[in-house]
């Protein structure tokens, strides 16, 4: 099996700053390289989650969301509270499901 190169663009102090702590952790850049393409190639995916920072809390993320529904006239109580947290930590199926409780709950009050 033949080696062939990869060329990354990065910056400067990125790469210094990351050299800096693999050597210490015992490996470099170009190790670590390697594992993450065997990485990519076993899990036939990226390796790790890769996902937009909110700029919410929790509870700011409640309020934006209670904010919203204000404006529709509509009331967010506590046990719609719940089933936004739940829904948060739910997989897709069940986010569907409880959206359609959430709408039908609304629809009712």
């Amino acid at each position: 099996m033949s080696n062939t190169y990869i060329q990354v663009r990065t910056n400067q102090n990125d790469k210094e700053q990351a050299s800096a702590i693999l050597d210490k952790l015992g490996t470099n850049i170009s190790t670590v390289v390697n594992m993450l393409l065997k990485q990519i190639i076993m899990t036939k995916g990226i390796p790790f989650e890769i996902k937009m920072n909110s700029p919410y809390n929790e509870d700011e993320e409640i309020i934006e969301i209670n904010a919203t529904m204000a404006m529709e006239d509509l009331a967010l109580d506590r046990d719609d509270v719940k089933l936004v947290r739940e829904y948060q930590n739910s997989s897709a199926d069940q986010q569907e499901n409880i959206r359609k409780r959430l709408i039908s709950e609304l629809q009712e009050s």
